[in-house]
């Protein structure tokens, strides 16, 4: 089939909008899916890997998607943006093949762009658009709708089914089972295409048969074999939310589900409305004898079915059900404007442009990529630690990744390209726990999370650090300024930090702060503000311990910056170790939440009293 001019400029078109809507996704950074899916990768011996793609009965993780996550890394090393590029040019390739595929089984280049248009991009699929890790729905999409485009081409030319072109869809049957679990559904779909269709009431069934049940046999049998594999993958079997529980009400309930969020909610689903829409579609169908309409329905059930029996998932798993949908809405513009074939392009316009304002108007804010644990970890750690022993055991007291997730041991794994290097983690699974919680020493590096940043402890004593926040990169003095970059070590508790530039933080109700010095008559100075809707609202106090021992309760009635000095005894300063300051704020300020505030802290210090005078 050859395009006209004028169609190769309107996919153009449709290409710049898809392009406009997804262009960032080429630009972030590895994400969490990522991590875990070219571990998996890497673990698989090259040759077993290579093999799996064709060998559809080995056990093996989404095999095509990992030998392009293993060729990338290999090749090109630990960096995101060629594999974004490639799969973003995927994503941006399936746009192309589903106009193929609309404008072979609808015919007219119309009602083909309609069913592009309205499926085109959708808000729902952030995570096909923002991260690599869902490549494989990118290629499942990919030999799904070549394989049945190819089989509706073949089906009625001249040449027909040969035994090559059989070859070739099987191929790429086993391409598409071998890309994402639910590619089991391509096979299925040539077969409700053939019978849909090509066959007729009056045709002689053994015939019919004949000819189309070998390839179908072969079809039926590799699907068999690959549900079994599929069964037997590792990567699946510990994976809870894959665990599929076969019930027509959960089905339904995943239906509902998946409608509501491609109504972005303006619409909520039940199960009984969704079962009526599915009904109503297959009977529109049916009352306009419109084979098209039955199809767009047939993939959309189909192609939904392996989603809907697990655990509910993200939005992007409907990215091939949509192809189904929009065939259906494609068909159903063409009957509804059959009798006026010339103002066709006049009612399609509207509809596309609808279309792109509802995708534009619910379109989230972009994703910022410091948000990401991963991006945050990797551009530290390249930056401070370019490398690293091999085999080097590193420990981090408290992180940003989720507790049960294996994620930062993949990263940093990945990062130095050492499968030995060992990563415990106190805040994580038992499985990631140091064997020997009261012996932490041996660590080349522990690490915590502090101010968004991972912050190296003192490994003199590791226990002691911890316990006492020592870090390996700062020697304490007297004084702390948030302007600082070494402000961090000297928080003890309460004050709401983070990576932000700015020379003050609010700090909580209670806030404790420590120094070094020696037990000898002195002073503690601070500078602070503090906002009218604090210091006019109520009757406050600011209560200043040391070690524990009020020193100082001073009214805060002044808004705006205070300073303050007030002595502090020799008797209340440790002899061993810090002396830690607390700044109390006694009848706290709460927002509208029921969150209390103290005050916002600039710098604060601790001065001999020899050295003012």
């Amino acid at each position: 089939m050859t395009l006209s001019r004028l169609e190769r400029l309107t996919l153009a078109l449709f290409l710049a909008v898809f392009t406009w809507f997804t262009w960032r996704g080429m630009t972030m950074p590895y994400s969490g899916d990522d991590m875990m899916n070219m571990h998996f990768a890497t673990e698989v011996a090259p040759w077993r890997l290579a093999k799996s793609v064709l060998f559809f009965w080995m056990p093996v993780y989404r095999p095509v998607g990992a030998v392009i996550y293993r060729g990338f890394y290999e090749v090109l090393g630990f960096h995101p943006t060629p594999l974004n590029v490639f799969c973003w040019l995927l994503l941006a390739t399936n746009v192309v093949l589903a106009y193929r595929f609309f404008r072979t089984l609808l015919q007219a280049a119309t009602a083909a762009f309609v069913a592009l248009g309205l499926t085109l991009v959708h808000p729902l699929f952030q995570d096909l658009y923002q991260s690599a890790g869902t490549i494989y729905d990118r290629l499942w999409f990919f030999f799904t709708v070549i394989g049945l485009t190819l089989y509706a081409q073949w089906r009625t030319s001249d040449q027909g089914l040969t035994l090559l072109r059989q070859a070739a869809l099987v191929l790429l049957s086993i391409l598409s089972m071998s890309s994402k679990e639910s590619g089991v559904a391509l096979p299925v779909l040539m077969g409700f295409y053939e019978v849909i269709f090509h066959f007729r009431r009056d045709q002689p069934v053994v015939p019919w048969l004949r000819l189309r049940g070998p390839m179908f046999a072969v079809l039926a049998l590799i699907t068999l074999v690959d549900i079994r594999r599929v069964k037997r993958t590792p990567e699946i079997l510990i994976t809870p939310a894959y665990l599929v529980k076969p019930s027509l009400g959960l089905w339904l309930d995943r239906v509902a589900s998946y409608f509501s969020l491609l109504a972005a909610h303006h619409i909520e689903f039940t199960a009984v409305t969704a079962a009526l829409v599915l009904v109503a579609m297959a009977g529109l169908g049916i009352a306009f004898l419109n084979r098209l309409m039955l199809f767009g329905v047939a993939i959309f059930v189909v192609t939904i079915t392996p989603v809907a029996l697990i655990s509910i998932r993200p939005g992007y798993v409907l990215y091939v059900p949509e192809l189904g949908l929009g065939l259906w809405l494609g068909a159903a513009f063409a009957v509804a404007t059959q009798r006026m074939p010339r103002f066709r392009p006049a009612f399609a316009a509207p509809l596309i442009l609808a279309a792109v304002v509802f995708f534009s108007r619910h379109w989230p804010q972009p994703l910022d990529p410091k948000q990401i644990p991963e991006y945050r970890l990797t551009d530290q750690f390249e930056r401070e630690f370019p490398t690293l022993p091999k085999g080097a055991k590193l420990l981090f007291v408290t992180d940003d990744f989720p507790q049960a997730a294996w994620d930062i041991v993949f990263n940093l794994q990945l990062l130095y390209h050492d499968p030995t290097l060992v990563v415990h983690r106190l805040a994580g699974a038992p499985q990631q726990a140091p064997p020997d919680s009261n012996n932490l020493e041996g660590y080349e590096h522990v690490f915590t999370l502090w101010a968004g940043q991972y912050r190296e402890f003192d490994r003199t004593d590791v226990a002691r650090s911890i316990r006492e926040k020592l870090f390996a990169d700062v020697t304490l003095g007297r004084f702390m300024s948030i302007a600082r970059k070494d402000h961090s070590a000297y928080i003890v508790s309460g004050v709401m930090d983070s990576d932000s530039p700015d020379p003050s933080r609010w700090t909580d109700p209670e806030a404790t702060f420590r120094f070094d010095i020696y037990p000898a008559p002195a002073e503690f100075h601070a500078k602070f503000w503090v906002p009218d809707f604090v210091a006019k609202t109520a009757d406050r106090q600011l209560a200043i311990l040391v070690n524990g021992k009020q020193v100082a309760l001073l009214p805060m009635k002044q808004d705006g910056m205070n300073e303050i000095r007030v002595p502090v005894p020799a008797a209340t300063i440790s002899r061993k170790g810090y002396t830690q300051v607390g700044m109390n704020v006694q009848n706290p300020w709460k927002d509208a939440s029921g969150k209390a505030y103290g005050v916002v802290i600039l710098n604060a210090g601790i001065d001999y009293a020899t050295m003012k005078e």
